[in-house]
């Protein structure tokens, strides 16, 4: 979810972010600022204006308006360059058919990298439309640009089966922000061993048990932030000691701080569905923004 490094006035308006429960859009309007970092989330990279370059390890480097990458990827301008691109960013949403389903449509690369959407001018066309819109809401732009994105033919095919016991490790997570169960716990509940809960949630899931519960405290506290919450409230909502403990965290999972993303010009236009906001009404109860 990276800003930009533009002054205001190079940029058409500010970028949008589309949070829902489970889904994550970022829809920018300038110049990417890049900064490296490794993925935790499969991702899909949208080329909405100028030039977004990749670089195999073999092969020529080449131009590319979407690129598709898995979790643990690392996002290095020598490998995929996004500084003279303006980006829309579409973070898949976790132990989906997203990922497999893409895979399909488009030209594999390398290491889990794809380029080359079958539907790539509508798909940005879509993502356009959607950020420059002067109200939307988010379920509503996220299913337009999912519906350029996903043939429908495809939508309802299972290419992977995740194991319940992941699945279950999974839910325990999102639901114990303040208070997270060790991994001997956590093993104990779903009857494995710890080792073998381990190898089988990074299979799964793409990134370790502990990296999962970083990430989704993340999530969690750019949805505080977008509702006006400080940085330093929502870090401790979310589950973090401090503030520089989130904005540490934060700039690991996403490549820039939260600051960048929230108190920067040009503000972020975020938009929340309903579905988001119910993961944070428990959390938020007797709060008040200051």
């Amino acid at each position: 979810m990276s800003n930009n490094k533009n002054s205001p006035g190079q940029c058409q308006r500010a970028p949008r972010l589309l949070i829902c429960s489970r889904e994550v859009m970022f829809l920018g309007t300038c110049l990417s600022r890049q900064e490296v970092y490794r993925t935790t989330q499969e991702m899909m990279l949208i080329c909405l204006q100028g030039r977004l370059t990749i670089r195999p390890e073999r092969g020529s480097q080449l131009e590319a308006r979407t690129c598709l990458v898995p979790a643990g990827t690392l996002l290095d301008q020598t490998r995929i360059d996004t500084r003279r691109a303006v980006m829309g960013l579409c973070f898949l949403p976790p132990f989906s058919q997203d990922y497999p389903i893409l895979a399909s449509l488009m030209t594999p690369l390398e290491d889990g990298i794809f380029h080359q959407h079958p539907n790539e001018d509508d798909v940005i066309r879509t993502m356009i439309q959607v950020r420059n819109e002067p109200v939307i809401t988010a379920a509503g732009g996220q299913h337009r640009i999912r519906q350029a994105l996903i043939p429908e033919h495809l939508r309802h095919l299972t290419f992977r089966e995740f194991d319940p016991r992941v699945l279950a490790v999974a839910a325990r997570i999102r639901t114990s922000l303040q208070h997270a169960p060790t991994l001997a716990e956590l093993a104990r509940e779903v009857q494995l061993s710890e080792s073998r809960l381990e190898k089988l949630f990074k299979e799964q899931a793409g990134l370790p048990i502990t990296q999962y519960r970083v990430r989704y405290r993340v999530f969690i506290s750019a949805i505080i932030m977008a509702l006006g919450y400080s940085v330093t409230e929502a870090a401790l909502l979310a589950g973090f000691a401090n503030s520089a403990h989130l904005s540490r965290c934060y700039r690991q999972i996403n490549g820039t701080p939260p600051s960048s993303t929230f108190l920067s010009s040009p503000y972020l236009d975020a938009v929340l569905d309903d579905s988001a906001v119910r993961l944070v009404d428990e959390l938020l109860e007797g709060q008040a923004v200051i």
